[in-house]
């Protein structure tokens, strides 16, 4: 056996350090988590999330309609949606149940109602809802619009006499039209001026309805009514037609069948047509004479004429007036009977 010097024995002994060495390297342990990886359990699935919903606007809004707005995830799950809405947080009225699919976005949802109350507030929520759970959107609130104040006159013009008091009736409709405060408003011919009050304040009823009387106009004028609250509200303009005040007289002759008519004209009118006519039952009246006005002051104007009276009936004086301040006017009638016709003589045969 041969015998190693030192020197040799030393080198062996440091190679077998290495070798063992190099042994611990092989056999040191692995990542963390390696080992388990190979031997690590699929996880369970998770379990199906409710849906999400938000409330968003109430859209074209009226009077008693409007159109509500949100958006629905469904989350995976087949899910549905309705609104839920009231005149409180209690709601108390819904709209129908409606599917939305099984998607994991958001949807745009919205339903109509209709039936609602006139300026009223509402509340309102979207609901979601799927066999995982159900979701409330935040609560949100509208108001349904009111019906604007609105007066109703008599179309086309109102007939009135001179400085005689009359009444102008109407109606104030829309959302608070009863009870409201309304004043009448004035603009006298040439309607150049601005409307002034003259009358109220008066108040409209349950239904809206009014009734103003009118102190007796002397000219042509346009009437307006409005609110008195603010910002007020105006009807349109209705024209009240003075007609000039026409007195009728008669004064017997001594001739049969022929009468003096005579009478005033108020305002005075100098120079105006007066028509002295029958009225008849049916058709036009038929003029019987004629004359002019002649003025006495500026507040009266007189006139006068023989008519012979060949049929009886009810016979009346027209002023004819175009001067734009007033309009024509009649007299009451008065009843007039013609002269007996003499009777005829028969002469007899020879």
């Amino acid at each position: 056996m041969t015998r190693r010097t030192g020197h040799e024995r030393g080198r062996a002994l440091r190679g077998a350090a290495t070798l063992g060495a190099a042994l611990l390297v092989c056999v040191a342990p692995l990542p963390a988590g390696t080992a388990q990886a190979a031997t690590k359990t699929p996880h369970a699935p998770k379990p199906p999330q409710p849906p999400t919903a938000v409330t968003g606007d109430a859209k074209s809004i009226s009077e008693t309609t409007a159109a509500l707005e949100g958006t629905v995830n469904p989350k995976g799950s087949e899910a549905s949606y309705y609104f839920q809405y009231g005149t409180t947080t209690a709601y108390g009225a819904q709209t129908p149940t409606t599917a939305v699919g099984a998607g994991t976005t958001g949807v745009k949802v919205s339903q109509p109602l209709k039936g609602l109350a006139i300026g009223t507030s509402y509340h309102f929520r979207v609901v979601a809802t799927s066999a995982a759970g159900t979701s409330d959107g935040p609560d949100r609130t509208f108001m349904t619009k009111q019906i604007p104040l609105r007066f109703v006159l008599p179309g086309g013009s109102i007939e009135a006499s001179y400085r005689k008091p009359f009444t102008l009736a109407g109606t104030l409709s829309g959302t608070g039209a009863a009870n409201h405060p309304i004043g009448l408003q004035a603009n006298p011919f040439p309607y150049l001026g601005i409307f002034e009050t003259i009358g109220g304040p008066s108040t409209t009823s349950a239904q809206g309805g009014f009734s103003l009387r009118v102190a007796g106009l002397t000219q042509n004028t346009r009437l307006r009514v409005q609110t008195l609250e603010a910002p007020p509200v105006f009807s349109q303009s209705v024209t009240v037609r003075v007609a000039v005040l026409v007195t009728l007289r008669v004064q017997h002759t001594r001739t049969p069948g022929l009468v003096r008519l005579y009478g005033t004209v108020t305002p005075g009118e100098a120079g105006a047509p007066v028509l002295l006519q029958r009225v008849r039952a049916t058709g036009g009246p038929v003029n019987a004479g004629k004359t002019t006005a002649r003025g006495a002051s500026a507040s009266l104007s007189r006139f006068s004429a023989l008519v012979k009276i060949r049929r009886t009936g009810e016979y009346r004086a027209l002023v004819k007036v175009t001067n734009g301040k007033q309009v024509s006017g009649e007299s009451n009638a008065r009843s007039l009977r013609a002269p007996p016709k003499p009777p005829r003589h028969r002469h007899g045969r020879r």
